[in-house]
């Protein structure tokens, strides 16, 4: 870009998104199949969401308003595909796989060894611990656990985010939730010199 455009100056914004892939590659639009029977859902576009958004305003109509509509089957968020089987019990696999970070050392040793700008998982006892230090040097301590399905989360070094590997919710450097599944953000730990200053006890 900078051969063909000499007079670009520095990058000041970037942009990134996440694609939600659907195990057949077509979007989940429909009734939500949990117990709510007015709560109604369109995710899972696999990058399809101009397509896939059109479909949603006029599949979600006709459900609301109790007509009939030949893409309902198609578009089913609690549908089953056969052909799909091989690929969610892969990522079935790859989740459970995710289950074993509880049991591996932290990233790094201590949060001393994170620099500004850096976040790292770190073991505290039996506890995995997410740290980050933000620009100004100023240390931010979450649970690495994530709270949708408690898989632990792992730093995004060009997001400067947690991201959870298990069903891809994300969450800010300070632990705030970005974007679901998970509704909540990562739980604060209190780090021990906070408790000292308290005077609480360890």
């Amino acid at each position: 870009m900078r051969e063909r455009f000499p007079m670009a100056e520095a990058v000041e914004f970037r942009w990134s998104g996440q694609v939600m892939e659907s195990i057949d590659g077509l979007a989940y639009i429909g009734q939500n199949s949990g117990n709510e029977p007015n709560i109604y859902i369109a995710t899972g576009d696999s990058g399809n969401g101009m397509t896939h958004g059109t479909i949603a305003g006029m599949l979600l109509t006709d459900l609301i308003l109790g007509r009939e509509n030949e893409w309902k089957s198609v578009y089913d968020p609690a549908r089953i595909r056969f052909s799909a089987a091989t690929e969610f019990a892969k990522e079935n696999l790859n989740v459970m796989t995710q289950y074993g970070d509880y049991a591996t050392p932290g990233e790094r040793s201590s949060e001393h060894d994170i620099r500004a700008g850096e976040g790292a998982v770190i073991r505290r006892g039996l506890t995995k611990v997410a740290v980050s230090r933000d620009a100004h040097g100023i240390l931010h301590e979450m649970s690495a656990v994530c709270p949708h399905l408690g898989c632990i989360v792992d730093w995004n070094s060009t997001e400067s985010t947690w991201d959870c590997p298990c069903h891809g919710s994300r969450f800010e450097a300070t632990g705030k939730v970005i974007s679901g599944p998970a509704l909540t953000g990562l739980e604060r730990v209190e780090h021990v010199s906070e408790r000292r200053r308290s005077g609480s006890g360890f």
